[in-house]
């Protein structure tokens, strides 16, 4: 190695590591985004480990042949980025070819060859995160005397290129954010530490793999979306068109125009119900090939098909005066309100984009005219008092469609929330909630469930006088009234449903004998019982009397039904762990919205291998080049205690994040930059401790668990108060929670890294291939743990992830080399 890479560790020297884990960040979130789109989101979980499989490969290698690559250094540190150019590029060309078919990955006859489509994906992932692994690795081991300042400009890098690629989603269509994200890597290989020759050929190296790889990305993209999606049909049914597009961090949206696009509503099909029950033509709106809302083609709505609907009911039981929805339908829904009789409309529409189609319009889709009696606010479903000041209300209206643009609106069906809304309501006014059995019955199950807990949490002491539940075929609406519904109230929901085939399946005195069943229904479970359907004995009837009284479910007791808090808000993730066996045995049932589970099981399996075979890696070492036991289980304690608590923390302020801004997309890129840059920062900071670690390490370990502590106990409320705040202010506060808990945690890395010197110099590569692996078994782990047990787990386990940090520092005596 010359004494030239070898030099002082100058930002100059490592500004190319900054611009490398720049790219390699960006490149991670847009694959994530590439299976969002060419795939279901749920896949984007393997992204994670596709990455961790070449990062703890080089991790390994660098480890075990930490000196040839030393001498070598001099050669690889420039040469490295023009090959994690090509290695890039063909990665990506080769990711948007595999043929991965997600529905036959659940059917067991066709399942193996999709394993084999996803070893594809691995391969072709591989080279590029290795390269980067090695190239990391190389330099904490080149300029291992300033461990601290190179792990600060890694983390930096990190943070800053999250921000750049999620600002590259404003204005690039996400099948192309990579070949923004080749330019770093093209600069790193320009500003590389090298003289003469060496700089000539890499520099055209670089220059040349830029021009093919940028060819290849931007001339013979192969990315598509699947004939899975929602959008695939209409957008190939004749004379379609794609009449407006947006592309954001949060989604790629695609207006629409064919002659299937219409309202979607659920309707009778009884004849002379209403005059006329045709549903109007709209625009379809697609984000990430998923259908998000119909969008009006006029400013003026005929609302007569609107009595024959399912969700009119509310409407017709007590005529409003004041209506809050959740989700407008494009304005659909706000047109339908005013035609009830309503006086005045509030709507809750935190979707950035369709807010702005409601306000401006988008493309040929007119905006809503505005009106004095329309108030349109950019709240999120859990800002219940905000809201609650346009209130009470006769009718809260929350849109089928509304629960399933944003994973964050799905909060709205918390108990919590529930509570608060059934609070906002006029003593006559009636709460209503959507639930789609059109796939899985279940979820209707626990919203039944639901339903009682929050009557409860409401102070009310009978729930089973406030409820009335009645479906179609594949919807149910769920109404919770202030005050017990009455006999007249009733009459009217039985003669509602009557006309028009739907089913009462509870009210307050129900009688199943004297009840008409119109439409069968066979429940979806797991569990080995036989569940009728039709007439008196209807499996959803039998369930909500049981779900009502408090009772166990006759049909779904396999499944888990504890009911969604704003600390575990989840409709779905009803699977139960325990019976993995028989899940993966009846794979074929499990729905879209349960893939994330089976998911996070795989990728916990697999980052657990991998985790193991890292921690276990100097094992193989020649006795001479151990390190001592003791030593040795420090280190791995001290390591994966930092790769599992930093996560931790991380998912726990993503999640309150994203419900607070009501955008999981923007949650996730503003912590994720906060606290990579921060602890960048700490990690600068944990030089000036380099010959006091304890010291550093007891101050940064006090201020974790303090701080974290702090946030446990006061973070809910302050974001309760401020949850009508501006949108600056809001992000103003998120960046100020997370911080300084975020500064603390760069330093406990930077001082364990700074342990290995000389002899144990192979054993920096190690250290942070630990980290690293065990961060990629936080990730599932975490999300199984907040779906289980919910997300103030992770700020409990992080307190104690760090204490046994600060108890397992491996100090130690360094030898020379």
């Amino acid at each position: 190695m010359s004494t030239d890479v070898a030099a002082h560790a100058s930002p100059a020297r490592l500004l190319p590591l900054f611009l490398v884990s720049m790219a390699a960040i960006g490149f991670e979130i847009a694959l994530t985004r590439f299976f969002a789109i060419a795939s279901w989101s749920e896949y984007g979980y393997w992204v994670i480990s596709m990455t961790m499989v070449g990062l703890a490969a080089s991790g390994i290698v660098a480890a075990l042949f930490q000196r040839p690559i030393l001498r070598h250094a001099d050669l690889l540190l420039p040469a490295i980025p023009p090959l994690l150019i090509l290695t890039a590029a063909l990665g990506w060309h080769w990711t948007t070819i595999v043929p991965f078919n997600p529905l036959e990955l659940q059917n067991k006859q066709l399942w193996a060859d999709q394993l084999t489509n996803i070893a594809q994906y691995y391969a072709a992932l591989f080279p590029f995160f290795f390269l980067v692994g090695l190239y990391i690795s190389l330099y904490f081991m080149v300029h291992s005397a300033a461990i601290g300042r190179v792990y600060a400009f890694d983390l930096a890098g990190a943070g800053l290129g999250a921000a750049f690629v999620l600002g590259l989603m404003f204005v690039v269509h996400p099948f192309y954010l990579i070949a923004g994200l080749l330019v770093p890597l093209a600069l790193a290989g320009w500003l590389a530490p090298a003289r003469g020759r060496t700089r000539l050929w890499t520099g055209a190296a670089t220059f040349i793999a830029l021009l093919a790889a940028e060819a290849l990305v931007c001339l013979y993209n192969q990315a598509h979306i699947n004939e899975y999606k929602e959008i695939f049909g209409p957008m190939n049914t004749a004379d379609s068109r794609v009449v407006a597009t947006r592309t954001s961090p949060k989604g790629f949206y695609q207006l629409l125009d064919n002659f299937t696009e219409r309202l979607d509503l659920d309707m009778s099909n009884n004849t002379g119900v209403v005059e006329d029950a045709t549903l109007p033509r709209a625009f379809g709106l697609y984000a990430d090939g998923n259908r998000l809302a119909s969008l009006p083609k006029s400013t003026t709505v005929e609302t007569g098909y609107f009595p024959a609907a399912l969700d009119s009911l509310p409407y017709r039981l007590r005529p409003p005066q004041s209506v809050l929805l959740l989700g407008s339908a494009g304005g659909f829904r706000i047109h339908e309100a005013l035609g009830a009789g309503a006086g005045l409309v509030t709507v809750l529409e935190p979707d950035r984009t369709l807010r702005d189609a409601l306000l401006e319009g988008l493309g040929p889709a007119p905006a809503f005219p505005a009106r004095p009696d329309v108030r349109i606010r950019d709240l999120g479903p859990t800002a219940v008092d905000a809201v609650g000041a346009d209130g009470p209300f006769d009718v809260i209206d929350i849109g089928r469609d509304f629960l399933t643009q944003s994973d964050t609106n799905r909060a709205a069906l918390s108990v919590e929330v529930l509570a608060g809304y059934i609070a906002h309501l006029t003593p006559h006014g009636a709460l209503s909630i959507p639930v789609s059995i059109r796939e899985f019955t279940v979820y209707a199950v626990k919203m039944m469930r639901t339903a009682r807990y929050a009557l409860a949490a409401a102070g009310i002491a009978e729930p089973e006088r406030h409820l009335v539940i009645y479906r179609s075929a594949w919807n149910v609406r769920i109404l919770i009234s202030r005050t017990p519904w009455s006999a007249d109230a009733i009459a009217a929901m039985r003669q509602f449903c009557d006309e028009r085939s739907f089913d009462p399946i509870y009210y307050p005195g129900i009688d199943p004998a004297g009840v008409r069943i119109f439409n069968e229904l066979p429940v979806v479970s797991f569990d080995t019982v036989d569940a009728p359907s039709g007439g008196a004995s209807d499996a959803m009837m039998q369930e909500a009397a049981a779900m009502v009284a408090g009772a166990t479910s006759p049909y779904h007791a396999f499944f888990r039904l504890v009911p969604p808090t704003l600390d575990r808000p989840f409709l779905n993730a009803v699977l139960p762990l325990r019976q993995i066996e028989t899940i993966l045995d009846r794979i074929e049932l499990v729905p879209r919205e349960e893939l994330a589970t089976v998911i996070n099981i795989a990728v916990l399996a697999q980052a657990i291998v991998i985790a193991l075979i890292v921690l276990l890696l100097p094992l193989v070492r020649p006795s001479g080049s151990r390190l001592p036991t003791g030593q040795f289980l420090r280190a791995m304690a001290y390591f994966a205690g930092l790769g599992l608590g930093f996560l931790f923390l991380e998912i726990y302020l993503i999640e309150k994040a994203a419900q607070y801004l009501h955008d999981r997309v923007l949650a996730f890129g503003l912590v994720l930059a906060t606290m990579l840059v921060c602890s960048g920062a700490g990690s600068y900071l944990a030089e000036r401790f380099r010959v006091r670690p304890m010291v550093g390490l007891g101050y940064a370990v006090t201020i974790i668990i303090g701080w974290t502590e702090l946030l446990f106990v006061s973070l809910d409320p302050v974001l309760a108060y401020t949850a009508a705040a501006p949108a600056a202010v809001q992000i103003l506060i998120v960046i100020a929670l997370a911080a300084p808990l975020s500064v603390a945690l760069g330093m406990p890395m930077a001082l364990g890294l700074s342990q290995f010197q000389g002899a144990r110099l192979a054993f920096l590569p190690w250290a942070w291939a630990v980290n690293g692996a065990c961060s990629i078994v936080s990730t599932p782990l975490a999300n199984l743990l907040a779906a289980t047990i919910g997300f103030k787990i992770l700020p409990l386990a992080g307190i104690l992830l760090y204490a046994m940090v600060l108890l397992t520092m491996p100090i130690m005596r360094h030898r020379p080399s």
